[in-house]
């Protein structure tokens, strides 16, 4: 008959603290050990934990041999990882191509499509919340795309920037060089972020029948000085407008204007009006380069201050504070706005 084996003082005081601060199985193999050592035989222990006799006898053999530390369950090494570096790295792959490549009738990948790639590619089988977890730790996300503009170049990008820049640095020193866009004002309020309580969503309240004005402006590269004109739309007839708007508003000096090439910029009629007065020589920005118009910030910045999450009472009072934004803009203002001078 299998017995423990007489454990020494110190063992005895282990055990018998085993029995009292351990937990769960380990503390119950203590009192099986100290059983065996009164000479309570196998299956009476086992009967008395309600477990198998391989079970006892397994613990006593521990004991005997590795003395209370044999108790203790020894580390597993488990099941290997699915999810290797070799998964991850078709993962990796498979997310930063076509669907329609590996023979799958979608434009973007699904957790579930990743799972079947798998499967046929490396021939392993991972559930669908592995798959989802390994995509969050490469630090990938589930959102909506962005549209964005077409990567196009102007071919006449070059000469067109040479033009710009001939003029400009031959203009004589009472010219007033210009560049100059138009924008829009509208009723509708703008919807930017902002700071919210929790569960509290801001509602920013709608005109029921929206309005618009048309903003044209010109900023002075020189002097900061800013001039625009406010009118129903952006026509080509309305940029004509503007047109005779500068010649007042810069009187018997030469004007050089910088604009987009906005179609109301390149209409006939407005090739017409030039050719009557050459006073103003009219210049076009490449193609696709919006940014390189210093008046988009001053845009950016009124629309900010006058449109975002605000509802005005009428169109006129949105042209009101628009009026009132370009009377506080100082010319230096204007200039660091623009990016000309900081």
């Amino acid at each position: 008959m299998l017995y423990a084996r007489q454990p020494t003082e110190q063992e005895q005081e282990e055990l018998k603290r085993m029995v009292r601060r351990e937990v769960g199985r380990v503390s119950q193999r203590a009192q099986m050990v100290l059983l065996s050592v009164r000479r309570k035989t196998i299956p009476e222990v086992a009967d008395t934990f309600s477990v198998c006799e391989p079970t006892v006898r397994f613990w006593i053999h521990s004991f005997n041999e590795y003395g209370p530390s044999g108790l203790y369950d020894q580390p597993r090494s488990g099941r290997p990882r699915k999810v290797t570096d070799e998964v991850k790295r078709k993962i990796v792959d498979l997310v930063q191509d076509d669907p329609n490549k590996a023979g799958y009738l979608a434009t973007v990948w699904t957790v579930a499509m990743l799972g079947l790639a798998l499967m046929k590619a490396i021939g392993v089988t991972i559930s669908l919340t592995a798959v989802r977890k390994t995509l969050h730790e490469l630090n990938l996300s589930w959102s909506r795309p962005r549209l964005a503009m077409p990567h196009k170049t102007d071919p006449e990008k070059a000469e067109k920037q040479w033009k710009i820049t001939k003029a400009a640095v031959g203009a004589p020193p009472e010219a007033a060089i210009l560049y100059a866009d138009e924008s829009r004002v509208q009723l509708l309020p703008l919807l930017r972020a902002m700071w919210h309580w929790v569960g509290q969503q801001v509602r920013v309240p709608t005109p029921g029948t929206n309005k618009t004005r048309a903003l044209f402006g010109a900023l002075d590269i020189r002097t900061g000085k800013w001039t625009y004109l406010v009118r129903e739309r952006m026509r080509k007839e309305d940029f004509v407008a503007f047109l005779e708007h500068l010649l007042v508003t810069f009187p018997s000096v030469p004007i050089i204007l910088i604009v987009d090439n906005y179609s109301s910029h390149t209409a006939h009629v407005v090739r017409a009006w030039l050719d009557e007065h050459p006073r103003l020589q009219l210049y076009f920005l490449p193609k696709y380069c919006s940014h390189l118009n210093p008046v988009e910030p001053i845009w950016l910045r009124l629309k900010g201050q006058i449109a975002a999450n605000r509802l005005h009472g009428s169109i006129q009072a949105v042209v009101q504070a628009g009026e009132q934004f370009f009377k506080d803009m100082t010319p230096t203002t204007a200039l660091t706005w623009a990016g000309v001078q900081c």
